[in-house]
């Protein structure tokens, strides 16, 4: 979207974006100024060894062991890639092998995702990342080949509020809410292309409560995941006041 907008030549003044939230209580929202989510990346790395029997693993070349032991090292990324004072994650959220229970495959996939709160910390763990797999493979006698699928999912920036925008919704939401109702929070390692728009744009992004249903809490993308419904005028009051008040049309007094 941030792409068509552009393309037309559309000047931004300012954006303003939720996020149901299920940690916070409904009638809560939780803002910060500064970085509020993570940039986001996404790899598959596949190992190419020659398969076997299971028997005789010295007839082949085992892309499992590989890839297990590329595993291991990538977790070394955060503690001694990263400074402890620059948050960022490296997950491993896939691992694809052979089916057979007595086969040694010829070939192995896995693949996860890195998070950082900065561009440069980004790069600089997709460089590091990338060499671990690459030499890793290689020493085990694999062919490797490390795909961030920059092409098709490029890195998501990390969610950046700006002053101005974060008191806006600060203000704007105690007025609605109530005092108690707004929260600085810290940031957090998910990741959202809400980004894109406050590149070079003031823009805020605010996570929304929604804890309070009858069937209770599930985390983001459960699949029992369900939002309180009691959140939706709430939503609609506020995106409505945020956008009068920035474009000067609503005192505090009106909200």
């Amino acid at each position: 979207m941030r792409k068509y907008l552009d393309e037309a030549g559309v000047q931004l003044k300012s954006m303003f974006g939720f996020h149901v939230w299920p940690n916070l209580a409904t009638g809560k929202v939780a803002t910060r100024r500064g970085t509020i989510m993570a940039s986001a990346a996404f790899f598959k790395c596949f190992f190419k060894g020659k398969g076997t029997h299971g028997a005789m693993p010295h007839l082949g070349t085992d892309p499992v062991v590989a890839a297990s032991a590329a595993i291991q090292a990538l977790q070394t990324l955060v503690s001694r890639t990263s400074s402890p004072f620059d948050s960022s994650v490296v997950s491993v959220t896939q691992f694809k092998a052979g089916e057979a229970l007595n086969v040694i495959p010829d070939k192995t996939m896995i693949g996860g995702t890195v998070r950082a709160m900065t561009e440069e910390t980004m790069r600089n763990l997709i460089e590091r990342a990338t060499m671990i797999m690459e030499s890793i493979g290689k020493a085990h006698g694999c062919e490797v080949v490390v795909d961030f699928m920059e092409k098709d999912h490029p890195v998501t920036p990390p969610v950046v509020n700006s002053k101005a925008s974060h008191e806006l919704v600060s203000s704007v939401g105690k007025a609605l809410l109530g005092e108690d109702s707004v929260i600085e929070t810290e940031p957090s390692m998910a990741a959202e292309d809400f980004s894109y728009y406050t590149q070079n744009n003031d823009g805020a992004f605010t996570f929304l409560g929604i804890q309070g249903g009858a069937d209770g809490t599930f985390p983001l993308h459960h699949p029992k995941f369900t939002a309180d419904e009691n959140v939706l005028p709430i939503g609609v009051a506020f995106h409505t006041a945020l956008a009068l008040s920035s474009l000067g049309e609503n005192t505090k007094s009106e909200l």
